[in-house]
């Protein structure tokens, strides 16, 4: 089953009344989205409903059951880098994951460097994952490679991402590095 607007809307929809699975009062979205997994024989379309599912975990607060689907969907397709790096974005929540998430990201990048696709949005979710974990040597190194690759021109990727930067800690990267990204995101603003 395709995710739409519609589905989505039905997932909403059963959001309430909360629901008893396993001794747990979780939303009603929860298994209404476990039934359609169970059904699903496509595995695109089953893993887009495991994202759903992750998400209605999240809304819920339920984390430790939103990193169990994280893990699924990596187990599932472990060549895809685009599911390491948001395992590597889940296990960055939790301080006491800070290297499982750091290995997950540095997966996700591996993947894309190998494929050629996607490596500036991996390596801008490596950025991510060192404020999450608070490693400033770790960002640093992401910001120096996105500074340089930053001319390179993929099909299959993002651009320069402003959010990174956001609220950036005093002294966590070196000024005149922070400056070079913000410049390139001046130029990359004026481009397009």
């Amino acid at each position: 089953m395709t995710v739409t607007k519609e589905l989505r809307a039905q997932i909403r929809a059963q959001r309430e009344p909360f629901t008893d699975v396993d001794g747990r009062l979780v939303p009603g979205s929860i298994p209404f989205l476990r039934g359609l997994i169970e059904a699903e024989k496509d595995p695109l379309d089953r893993d887009s409903l495991l994202g759903e599912l992750s998400g209605e975990y999240l809304r819920a607060d339920l984390y430790d059951e939103h990193l169990l689907v994280q893990r699924e969907r990596v187990a599932n397709h472990p060549e895809a880098a685009v599911m390491w790096l948001g395992l590597a974005h889940s296990l960055g929540m939790k301080r006491d994951r800070a290297d499982e998430a750091k290995q997950a990201v540095a997966k996700g990048l591996e993947i894309s460097r190998h494929t050629g696709t996607l490596i500036r949005y991996s390596l801008t979710c490596q950025a991510a994952v060192a404020r999450q974990t608070n490693d400033p040597a770790l960002f640093e190194s992401s910001l120096r490679e996105l500074i340089e690759d930053a001319e390179n021109c993929r099909e299959e990727d993002s651009g320069l991402d402003a959010h990174i930067l956001i609220d950036l800690p005093i002294g966590f990267c070196p000024p005149d590095l922070e400056a070079k990204y913000r410049n390139l995101l001046e130029q990359e603003d004026r481009s397009s």
